[in-house]
């Protein structure tokens, strides 16, 4: 990597001037890009992007906490590098020293060595890039409405809420899609009626690329015309590059359709009327074409998930907040999609060859091995997303006597009456397996630790009423349950963790005298 192509966005006004150490940052061979205050930096940032931020903690508008804190607070732009230079103007809240997780911090003792400190800057640029860092990313740090300026303080900051608002709005938006993504319909509904409530063009869709059997959901508001939905799926078609196998599913379109078919018939003619200039019987005029057409990559560049898909037909296309939007959410919906296609995957699954690998043969359930992936990739949605997961581990008291005294076969009922009563008793959203003899395992997503023990009494209490009468008249055996809770940290991926909490909190409910629930 050649040093020159390093880009340095260099943030300091009048009052922190650095001067020796931006000679010494162009002396290891930097390119250096100067900024006076923070939102000049944000503008040149979203525009050009850079290598690495170098920004003094007083500035005149925004100072160098807020603009490390809003760089590292976004996951397209957390692992650019940020530097602060303590400034003797600046009067800081402590507490914002760590919060805005600055890569270095340079001391004003440390400014007394400028060639050691621009040393250690150039390292960090190196280090990022070979961790896969590109300038580029560092575009979608914030999605402006408009642009900033630090010599138009009003605008910048009236034009940095509103981007931080659309931010709020949409990542409330995308949490409520990630509780719905089963069934399909579900989710679709819910799709269309959340981002309907912000925000409604003629044309809203999502593409979602499986490599087995891609589909689209489209949605219309107006009196689509055939050659505007034409326009709409080959326009789609043509950037995914999806080929003609993709699914589709058009809602709105159909009902505009027959009303201008039978407007066509009142006037004896039995042929539909052409679509350009005509009206239905509502009197709206048909739409021939989006004159404005988004079609929104979801994913990267090497894996596509999706897309979004947006049309207009007004003249002045879409406005700049509506664009910002449209961009948040697609940012938003990658993780949201994620989870959507590897729900689907379980669908396929069932269908499949695999599905009998990945289930226990005498109840039915999923097995340890399946239940392991499955709370991966939930561990890995829910940190993205910070939503909480439960765990609860569900061991038969006194089982191996339960065998001993009454045979195995009777064993064997016990267990799938038990294994039958938790599907009863678990939401369709919760994976539910045996974990292995006499044990079983249920994940709960977006479940906290209190709601993982409402699950735990629940099945505790109905287990210990079950009838387990036989037909020869022999006392049945009274079967409980000990439960172990736990809840995942967002600490610590690895689900073996959360299992292992869980079984510690069964062992205690176990030791406690078992028929009780136990937590982490």
């Amino acid at each position: 990597m050649n040093d020159a192509d390093i880009k340095v966005l260099y943030v300091e006004d009048s009052r922190s001037s650095n001067a020796p150490l931006r000679e010494a940052l162009k002396n290891e061979g930097l390119t250096i890009s100067f900024c006076g205050g923070g939102f000049d930096a944000l503008d040149e940032l979203s525009v050009d992007g850079a290598d690495i931020v170098v920004a003094s903690t007083s500035l005149g508008d925004l100072n160098g906490f807020q603009v490390a804190s809003l760089i590292k607070s976004s996951e397209n732009t957390e692992q650019l590098p940020v530097v602060l230079l303590e400034d003797k103007h600046s009067a800081i809240d402590d507490f914002w020293n760590k919060p805005a997780r600055c890569d270095l911090f340079v001391s004003i003792d440390d400014l007394k060595d400028p060639k050691g400190v621009a040393e250690s800057i150039k390292a960090l640029a190196e280090a990022a890039r070979n961790e896969g860092w590109e300038r580029k990313r560092g575009t979608s740090v914030l999605v402006p409405t408009q642009g900033f300026s630090s010599n138009r303080l009003m605008e910048s900051y009236s034009s940095l809420l509103d981007d931080l608002l659309l931010e709020r709005m949409v990542n409330r938006l995308a949490r409520k899609l990630t509780a719905m993504v089963e069934p399909r319909t579900q989710f679709l509904d819910a799709f269309f009626e959340l981002v309907g409530k912000l925000f409604k063009p003629e044309v809203t869709g999502l593409v979602v690329a499986d490599l087995n059997n891609p589909w689209a959901s489209l949605s219309f508001t107006g009196n689509t015309s055939k050659t505007a939905y034409d326009q709409v799926v080959e326009q789609a078609l043509a950037q995914l590059n999806i080929g003609n196998s993709l699914s589709i599913e058009a809602r709105g379109y159909e009902q505009s359709q027959s009303q201008t078919d039978e407007s066509g018939s009142a006037n004896g003619d039995g042929d539909k009327p052409e679509s350009a200039g005509k009206q239905n019987q509502t009197g709206e005029k048909s739409i021939e074409s989006f004159g404005t057409f988004e079609v929104l990559p979801v994913g990267s560049e090497k894996q596509g998930l999706g897309a979004l898909v947006f049309g207009t037909s007004e003249a002045g296309g879409f406005s700049s907040s509506a664009k910002a939007f449209m961009t948040l959410l697609t940012q938003e919906l990658k993780p949201v999609i994620q989870l959507l296609l590897a729900k689907q995957e379980i669908e396929v699954l069932h269908s499949r060859e695999q599905y009998r690998a990945a289930i226990d043969s005498l109840t039915g359930l999923y097995n340890l091995e399946f239940l392991v992936g499955f709370l991966q990739q939930q561990l890995l949605f829910s940190f993205r997303q910070r939503l909480p997961v439960g765990m609860v581990i569900i061991d038969l008291d006194n089982f191996s006597s339960i065998n001993q005294d009454y045979g195995y076969e009777f064993g064997d009922s016990v267990l799938t009456t038990v294994a039958n009563r938790l599907l009863n008793i678990t939401r369709s959203s919760d994976l539910l397996a045996r974990y292995g003899g006499d044990q079983f395992a249920v994940v709960l997503p977006n479940t906290d630790e209190a709601g993982a023990k409402v699950l735990a009494e629940k099945v505790r209490t109905e287990i210990e009423v079950l009838d387990f009468s036989q037909e020869n008249a022999r006392r049945a055996p009274k079967v409980t349950v000990s439960v172990g809770c736990a809840c995942f940290n967002m600490e610590d991926l690895n689900p073996e963790t959360i299992l292992r909490d869980a079984k510690v909190a069964l062992r205690a409910a176990k030791d406690a005298g078992r028929n009780r629930i136990a937590t982490a």
